[in-house]
């Protein structure tokens, strides 16, 4: 549904009911993930892999154990929060309203493993950026090792901004915020066949695994006011570091996104919000199954233990355990990836202590106000969307709760509840159950994090206890 839990999952293999199940800034006094928590690359680690993380993290910060690298990546070139500004990599402070002139201020959120990333600082889009680290690690490699690159790119989360040449690619699209969209999901496909294409020229690819996901559904709520235009100085070219000059930026509102056609999006219950695109591809995957579709059910908390049991580790941990933390919850759908059986182990999971997922059926406890209750068209956003978004629509559940069958009804036009009493029953037992197990601890922000962010780095964000 959003993305500090899909992250916090993905690293610790864990649903979010049993890590985190809100938005964490990165000056929260926890982090997003409590530090006795064994990552996913301090498994691979194990393994004996090199370990490398790009892009976003949002998944804390708050002592250099809480990082990327504390957390067992080799190297990592990232930014700690939800967003930052693509040439200044200054952070992104949330939507605005109605605002006309682009934000130049903010400390900076970019960080090189274990140092803030001055020497990169606005010297060009950031993505671009993040590919060029990419470019090193794969060719300088050391091929006796196993590799584990993770990469989180920002795209396509706000603001939203794109290289002027991918903009004008676009330019028959009317809506400024779907229009610089697609311009950044242009900029990703070429990005992954750069990626890709480099390891086949160094012959990496054929035994790859890659694994593409998204961490939550798109953005469909008020757009808040129009994009931004700004153009370069007279016969120069756009500055490297300044957001100023790069035509179209968007960061009122967050607007943009098409989920059709599921119902909802980003921070919503309804499939739109955590119904995403997900394929594996590579070498590695075996020749039977390639461009086959799969329906079976996998959480990104999945992803540790089908990685850790490729890469031989156990994917157990102890660590938590000795700290009285949750365990994990992924569970190995290697072998419904690689055709060995037909069905995925994953059989159900709580989103939400009121939201459920079994098999074929969604249960979302009475009386609970369901945002985003809507569909957008082929060509959404549209002229109506500025003042009739998806996400302003909601509903009520009644009070025996709302029930989706999202195997027949994946749009979910049909609220069948009344249909299905036993079902009812049956899920809001195993809620009830699956409940029980919620684990949380408080989030608020540390004021002395900025602070130290000022005094001690510069004006970069970066860890703020035990440095």
């Amino acid at each position: 549904m959003m993305c500090t839990p899909s992250r916090s999952a993905l690293q610790t293999g864990r649903l979010p009911v049993h890590v985190i199940t809100q938005l964490a800034d990165p000056c929260d006094e926890n982090g997003a993930i409590p530090r006795n928590m064994t990552g996913l690359a301090a498994k691979l680690k194990l393994a004996g892999y090199s370990t490398h993380q790009v892009g976003k993290w949002d998944a804390g910060m708050t002592t250099p154990t809480h990082t990327p690298h504390g957390r067992g990546y080799d190297t990592s070139l990232s930014y700690f929060g939800h967003g930052n500004w693509a040439w200044t990599e200054q952070e992104w402070q949330g939507s605005f309203d109605h605002r006309t002139s682009v934000p130049e201020y903010g400390v900076v959120d970019f960080w090189d493993t274990d140092h803030p990333a001055r020497h990169l600082n606005g010297t060009g889009y950031e993505e671009l950026l993040f590919r060029e680290r990419m470019l090193s690690i794969l060719h300088t490699h050391d091929r006796s090792m196993p590799l584990f690159l993770n990469y989180d790119s920002k795209i396509a989360h706000y603001p939203l901004q794109a290289p002027r040449a991918y903009q004008e690619r676009f330019a028959f699209i009317a809506d400024p915020n779907r229009r610089t969209y697609a311009a950044m999901i242009a900029f990703l496909d070429d990005q992954l066949a750069n990626i890709t294409g480099t390891m086949r020229e160094l012959n990496m690819w054929d035994n790859t695994l890659m694994i593409l996901t998204s961490d939550n559904g798109g953005f469909v709520l008020n757009p808040d006011g129009p994009c931004n235009i700004t153009e370069p100085p007279s016969g120069q070219p756009p500055p490297l570091d300044s957001n100023l000059g790069h035509g179209t930026a968007c960061f009122n509102g967050e607007a943009g996104a098409s989920n059709y056609p599921l119902r909802g999006g980003k921070y919503s219950m309804f499939e739109g919000g955590i119904r995403v695109n997900a394929f594996v591809s590579g070498g590695y995957i075996p020749p039977s199954v390639r461009g086959t579709k799969l329906d079976g059910i996998v959480h990104v908390a999945d992803w540790y233990s089908t990685l850790c049991s490729l890469a031989g580790v156990d994917p157990t941990d102890d660590w938590a355990a000795a700290s009285g933390l949750p365990p994990i919850d992924s569970i190995n759908v290697w072998p419904m990836l690689s055709g060995a059986t037909a069905e995925s182990p994953r059989e159900h999971f709580l989103v939400l202590p009121s939201l459920l997922v079994s098999g074929r059926w969604k249960y979302v406890q009475g009386n609970t106000t369901m945002h985003g209750a809507a569909w957008g068209g082929e060509r959404y956003p549209n002229a109506s969307t500025a003042t009739d978004p998806i996400f302003d629509h909601t509903i009520i559940c009644p009070p025996r709760g709302c029930l989706f069958d999202v195997v027949s009804d994946p749009h979910e036009y049909h609220e069948v509840s009344a249909d299905h009493p036993q079902v009812v029953t049956t899920m809001q037992a195993l809620m009830e159950r699956e409940a029980a197990t919620v684990w949380s601890q408080p989030h608020t922000q540390d004021p002395m994090c900025r602070q130290v962010a000022k005094d001690h780095y510069g004006n970069f964000l970066g860890p703020f206890r035990e440095i």
